[in-house]
């Protein structure tokens, strides 16, 4: 009886059809491998479909592997897929110039079965590892939503998207309420409880596949939500404020409510929006006026969302609104 296939994804690069078969007969315990005979074709079908690991033939008709190699690299979508280069040459200068490249290991034809199938397997394990660990440095430990890092990277992509499709995004701000005065009357326990029982709310209460909930600091959280007017982040806002507050959880040291609360700012930006700030400028700016609009949330009474004026070179988002 077959075992299971390996899951992974592998893409084959060489314009040798010879080659290909003798590689795809090796691999073929892999769940998914593909193949491509140029260097336009690998870096198409990479594109279309993140493999796992690339082996990459050295000398291609159309660009040669290292030019390939240098592309992939260059690619944020792509630098981090390992790519093992497979070369009849036995030049050191070679294996050198490659693995100064990036390229993770370099297998010389022709092909040893079991050898091929170690490195590969290694190069796969190796992968999943630092998979792992980049996830973990976007994560918040307590709450696992994502951190301020993965914040940032979410709002900076989403408003570059925003300009391509010529559509909105919105960047919402939240805090506890009192929050110094909950931790010191509750205790240290009874704190992460809260702090895991919003995170579950907000988290469990985002509609569309595309919102996204973080934790950006002790007391804070923050959406980013793609395709979101201004008034429609304050809409979600505001009805992510009962849902917390309908929590239930006791915060006796609060001025504004019996209950543990948040307020909260938004921030919006439309593509079609004509603005003189650089792209790259857009999430940080969002970022702000979301934060100045959650400081005057607070200033206004608490437990309540504000929908912020521009700050940072954005053309206005609309009036300020407490709900």
């Amino acid at each position: 009886m077959k075992n299971a296939p390996i899951e992974a994804s592998l893409l084959l690069v060489d314009d040798d059809p010879a080659v290909i078969q003798v590689l795809n007969k090796i691999l073929s315990d892999y769940s998914s491998v593909r193949f491509a005979t140029s260097g336009a074709d690998a870096l198409r079908l990479a594109r279309e479909s993140l493999p796992d690991l690339i082996l990459l033939d050295a000398q291609l008709g159309d660009m040669s592997g290292l030019e390939v190699c240098e592309s992939l690299k260059a690619d944020p979508a792509l630098a981090n897929v390992p790519v093992v280069f497979v070369s009849s040459h036995q030049e050191a200068e070679l294996e050198v110039a490659v693995l100064k490249l990036g390229a993770v290991d370099f297998i010389r034809k022709p092909f040893n079965g079991p050898q091929v199938i170690a490195r590969v397997d290694t190069q796969l394990k190796l992968k999943r590892l630092a998979d792992d660990l980049r996830l973990l440095s976007r994560v918040d430990a307590l709450t696992r939503l994502g951190n301020d890092r993965a914040y940032e990277e979410t709002l900076r992509r989403e408003s570059l998207r925003a300009v391509e499709a010529q559509g909105p995004v919105a960047a919402v701000r939240f805090e506890i309420d009192f929050f110094e005065a909950f931790e010191s009357t509750y205790g240290a326990k009874a704190t992460a409880e809260a702090l895991r029982a919003v995170a579950k709310a907000l988290r469990h209460q985002l509609l569309r596949p595309g919102d996204v909930a973080f934790r950006l600091g002790r007391a804070a959280f923050g959406l980013v939500l793609p395709d979101t007017t201004g008034a429609d982040a304050l809409a979600v806002a505001n009805r992510l404020l009962r849902v917390v507050e309908a929590l239930d959880i006791p915060h006796h040291a609060s001025t504004v409510s019996r209950h543990l609360t948040l307020s909260a700012g938004i921030a919006s930006f439309e593509g079609t929006q004509a603005t003189e700030i650089a792209h790259d400028g857009i999430a940080p700016a969002l970022d702000q006026t979301a934060l100045a609009a959650l400081a005057q949330a607070q200033h206004d009474g608490w437990a309540q969302a504000n929908l912020g004026t521009a700050a940072g070179g954005l053309p206005p988002v609309g009036a300020a609104t407490p709900a």
